[in-house]
């Protein structure tokens, strides 16, 4: 009996020893599902950074494409308002220029220098002729000069200011084209501002431009063709005994 008893038991501890998992194996497939867990996690977070970063692109692309909508409304309102600047300062210039050449015109600005009449004698050379009777009274602005001519020229007007006892350039106009003879009225490129007592002087490149009349002015002469920064002694001025007047002068605004 007890023989048949060992025999049964037998099979059943095969059977037993056959179903149970070797340790190993337990911790293996444990290992895998906790790291399976992990991948899915891993995924799932990749997964929602991925749909961030594509938020943050889409949000990247409006921002710049409204800071390039931003860019050409700025350049637009740029463009306009130089263009408006340029028209505003085209159209006052040009009422600037047309004031004064209607008050240079009439007659209605102050004017410094000989009288605008007909004379008969002329120089047979270039000369840089100096006004010392008609100095400036008064401070303020010139704005172009006037002269008698006796044929179309070109000519430099110049200030001189008494430093001393020498006259010293400090300022000189652009070159004026005289295109006709007889009474011509033409206005500088740019004003300048004088002081009272200030020189005039005035360059004239070729011989024979304006005519002057002796014993009623003081204008003197020399054959040099001073620039701003260069002085010169009157004494050293030629003309004196003949006292020189010229048709020729300036206009301005003086106060």
């Amino acid at each position: 009996m007890s023989r048949k008893l060992c025999l049964l038991a037998t099979p059943c501890i095969l059977i037993l020893s056959a179903c149970q998992t070797p340790p190993g194996i337990q911790e293996l497939e444990s290992r895998n599902q906790s790291l399976q867990t992990q991948l899915d996690l891993a995924q799932g977070k990749i997964r929602t950074l991925e749909s961030e970063q594509q938020q943050l692109k889409n949000a990247l692309n409006e921002s710049n494409r409204i800071l390039q909508i931003i860019g050409k409304e700025k350049s637009s309102r740029f463009t306009e308002a130089t263009q408006l600047r340029s028209q505003v300062r085209h159209f006052a210039q040009t009422q600037i220029d047309v004031y004064k050449s209607f008050l240079v015109n009439n007659n209605l600005l102050d004017y410094v220098g000989g009288e605008l009449v007909r004379r008969k004698q002329y120089d047979n050379r270039p000369l840089m002729l100096v006004d010392l009777k008609n100095e400036i009274p008064r401070p303020g602005v010139l704005t172009g000069i006037g002269a008698y001519f006796i044929k179309p020229t070109e000519m430099t007007v110049k200030i001189l200011r008494k430093i001393e006892d020498k006259l010293v350039v400090v300022w000189e106009s652009r070159k004026l084209k005289i295109d006709r003879a007889g009474l011509v009225k033409t206005r500088f490129h740019v004003s300048v501002g004088v002081e009272k007592g200030d020189v005039l002087a005035y360059y004239f490149p070729r011989p024979a431009t304006v005519a002057f009349d002796k014993g009623t002015g003081d204008t003197r002469y020399t054959n040099r063709d001073l620039h701003p920064g260069s002085s010169i002694s009157p004494s050293s001025l030629e003309g004196e005994e003949q006292q020189r007047a010229y048709s020729l002068g300036v206009y301005g605004l003086l106060k």
